[in-house]
């Protein structure tokens, strides 16, 4: 297997020398007890993530010996042989990606390559650091139909995520799959950002006026605009709930590469119409505690800071905002930062609002799946939601006092 197909010209978008991968010295004591404690799957194919998507970076920082003598001799087996599925299933992203940036090109089709076979490429310093599970590309609508049936006649199968996806007037994610030797390679091709229950979506069109380009398995492309990039990885660390450390792991590798580079103030103009001012404000602080990320001289925080009463809030309910990020079991104080993690006063009230009475595309996620209800009769969840809603918290509340 040819592996060249991994590297990435260094001239273009993030010049060698700036690619400084952040310290996780500060978290391998926490991931090594998340190691000894977790239930290790037997392969990759059940989904599970282990240690937070962060098994690449502790493989590379931690000695097999110190890991051993916490976790043990078996456990360790166990993880080497997770390490290397991951990874070669991670070479093979790169073939399969190659191909098909090459196939959409002969095709004239314009793609961008987005979060993680991005980052892999062109901000960490090897990209076997960074593993992924899925690529993720943007099309524009009218190159759908056509890059649907190229990936077809490349062997990949469409695949139907949710059920509700059937009936959703919302989709905007279309997730093909193929089977190889090492296993499931999945590329999710978008014709724009998802949108969720928080109210926050993104302008597919602008992404494509800043698109930069890029070098991505040794095929010239496009990626997000730097300011883009940072503001979306924010925020899809915040729409799931901060549940993988890597998430956070990537903005960081985004601010100590590209700080320098990025045009801060566009940054805040476009962080305030998203509502994302507070979301980028508190992950750049947990970059600078977690990773020790240098910010510029001229500091940007003040761009993104919330108000006073918001950041009381933050810390009265959280107490701790960091402890939440590195442990796996405070799930439950993740999706109060999740919810609290609001602009202004108004914009809370819509996020709880929203919380009550999602959109029909949330709603159906959420009950369709587990319920085997005709899809078209999600509506009916809507009287019962706001109950299950509160259930859930005054258990979570209990089971946490």
């Amino acid at each position: 297997m040819d592996i060249s197909v991994f590297s990435t010209n260094d001239s273009i978008d993030v010049h060698a020398a700036s690619r400084i991968v952040p310290s996780i010295e500060t978290i391998q004591e926490a991931l090594c007890a998340e190691l000894a404690a977790a239930h290790l799957p037997e392969t990759l194919s059940s989904g599970a993530v282990v240690v937070q998507g962060c098994l690449p970076l502790l493989m590379n920082a931690v000695s097999a010996e110190a890991i051993i003598e916490r976790v043990g001799p078996q456990k360790y087996a166990r993880i080497r042989k997770l390490y290397k599925e991951s990874s070669l299933l991670n070479l093979w992203y790169g073939l399969e990606l190659q191909k098909l940036l090459q196939i959409l090109g002969d095709a004239q089709i314009p793609v961008m390559v987005l979060k993680g076979a991005d980052l892999a490429a062109t901000f960490y310093s090897r990209t076997e650091l960074r593993h992924f599970g899925d690529v993720d590309l943007l099309v524009k609508p009218d190159h759908l139909m056509a890059v649907a049936a190229l990936l077809e006649q490349a062997g990949y199968q469409y695949h139907q995520e949710y059920r509700f996806e059937a009936i959703s007037k919302q989709r905007v994610g279309f997730v093909y799959v193929k089977a190889v030797a090492a296993g499931y390679l999945a590329f999710e091709v978008h014709t724009s950002p998802h949108s969720n229950e928080m109210g926050v979506s993104f302008d597919a069109a602008q992404w494509w006026q800043r698109a930069r380009p890029i070098v991505v398995a040794n095929v010239t492309t496009l990626g997000m605009g730097l300011e883009d990039l940072l503001l979306y990885l924010c925020w899809h660390y915040r729409s799931h709930a901060f549940s993988r450390l890597i998430w956070l792991y990537d903005i960081a590798v985004v601010v100590s590469g590209a700080a320098e580079q990025l045009d801060w103030s566009l940054l805040a103009h476009l962080a305030r119409q998203q509502g994302l001012s507070s979301t980028i404000y508190y992950c750049l602080r947990w970059c600078q505690q977690l990773f020790h990320v240098s910010l510029p001289a001229h500091n940007p925080m003040h761009y993104f800071e919330p108000s006073k009463p918001l950041q009381w809030l933050m810390n009265y309910a959280i107490v701790d905002d960091v402890a939440p990020l590195v442990h796996r079991h405070m799930h439950y104080k993740r999706k109060l930062l999740q919810r609290l993690m609001a602009d202004n006063v108004p914009a809370l009230c819509r996020i709880l609002l929203r919380l009550l009475f999602p959109s029909p595309t949330h709603l159906g996620r959420l009950y369709m799946e587990r319920y085997s209800l005709p899809v078209h009769l999600f509506w009916l969840y809507y009287p019962v939601h706001p109950f299950f809603v509160l259930a859930s918290y005054l258990k979570r509340r209990g089971r946490n006092d």
